[in-house]
């Protein structure tokens, strides 16, 4: 086998709202697409307002029939919890400053798996389909993303050549999404079509933790006959730690005394301010740190408030990246370990709500067959 990268683009500048459509016109199998997108912070600032919310989905089509469909949050997540290493994560509060997000849509176990990749022949109008709105969180503007077409996205196939054309590929698609109620279950139907290699539960965006908004996970097959998983989510988190260790990355804030800002990391967050653009004499401190947030102290030498905002940079670390929580079927690198709905008639996901008014997202990595 020999390895090569195909340049689907290279900062091409995109609008304001637009879908990016490629044709994948490529004869060899594709081990993965890296994506990367950059874009530009309003004159004044862009505070909790990341690439990660202006991507709002990345498909493979064929045609009518979509193949992969996840938003930029959670491709970021998967990448992590498919690596065990960061994403490219440059978030930014300055004004006019740019932040640039990259992450990889895996079509195996790990970049260039010879048994699962996508083979392009196999489908008769392959696409990448990346869709942007730069108002998902703020209106774009001084205060949030700059107007204007300023996103740039560049897209780079990891083509393998010599090899047999391979007859799976993993699969990453977001099945569910719903508003948590305060209390309750929430059922969820789950595809019976093929294996699973993984599950995704991305909650409490904003400032909540995972475990505060869905309290238990359950997997049902048939009403309970059998039970391939009853949970704490907290204990998944934990376990998830365990497993993949924590994400890194730096984070620029634009930074007021004693305000909350939006962080990436929704569990056990350790942010370190380290720097910051001013003359002599800041102090920088954390009064607290956790649920997606950290509260920053921004004093003078003599312990008054900073006037004004202030550009701090900081180190950002924790885990729940964008408040995800995997669930892991067996060993991930031996599909004989994952698990297989097909022989029962009906798969459940049961969770048990404690917070309300949070959007929560269901991802499913199922290995798909191809011709």
């Amino acid at each position: 086998m020999k390895t090569r990268d195909g340049v689907l683009l290279y900062q091409e500048t995109e609008k304001d709202t637009e879908t990016e459509t490629i044709d994948l016109n490529i004869v060899d199998p594709v081990s993965a697409i890296n994506l990367e997108i950059e874009a530009t912070n309003g004159s004044t600032s862009n505070l909790g307002n990341f690439i990660s919310d202006i991507v709002t989905k990345v498909e493979l089509v064929d045609g009518s029939t979509v193949l992969e469909s996840l938003n930029m949050s959670q491709l970021e997540g998967k990448h992590f919890y498919n690596t065990g290493k960061t994403p490219v994560l440059f978030p930014s509060g300055w004004p006019s400053g740019t932040q640039r997000h990259a992450a990889t849509l895996f079509f195996g176990r790990h970049l260039w798996d010879d048994r699962y990749a996508f083979n392009p022949p196999s489908w008769s109008n392959p696409q990448l389909k990346v869709t942007f709105n730069k108002a998902a969180i703020r209106a774009a503007g001084a205060e949030g993303f700059a107007a204007g077409d300023n996103i740039k996205l560049t897209a780079v196939a990891k083509i393998m050549e010599g090899m047999a054309a391979p007859k799976e590929f993993l699969m990453q698609k977001q099945i569910e999404s719903f508003t948590t109620a305060s209390s309750g279950e929430k059922r969820i139907d789950l595809p019976r079509d093929y294996p699973y290699r993984m599950l995704m539960i991305r909650t409490g965006r904003g400032y909540n933790e995972p475990d505060f908004t869905i309290s238990n996970v359950k997997l049902t097959c048939d009403t309970d006959k059998y039970i391939p998983l009853n949970r704490k989510t907290k204990q998944l988190d934990a376990e998830a730690l365990m497993e993949f260790g924590t994400h890194r990355f730096k984070h620029d804030l634009y930074a007021t005394n004693a305000t909350a800002h939006q962080i990436l990391t929704y569990k056990e967050p350790d942010c370190r301010p380290y720097a910051a653009e001013v003359t002599t004499g800041l102090m920088l401190t954390i009064n607290y740190q956790w649920s997606g947030r950290v509260y920053l102290m921004v004093l003078t030498a003599t312990a008054t408030p900073a006037s004004g905002a202030q550009k701090v940079t900081m180190v950002e670390e924790g885990h729940a990246i964008h408040g995800i929580v995997p669930i892991v079927f067996g060993k991930m690198d031996d599909p004989l370990t994952w698990f297989d709905p097909k022989p029962f008639s009906k798969f459940e996901m049961v969770l048990t709500q404690g917070s309300a008014d949070f959007t929560t997202e269901i991802v499913a990595e199922q290995v798909m067959t191809q011709a």
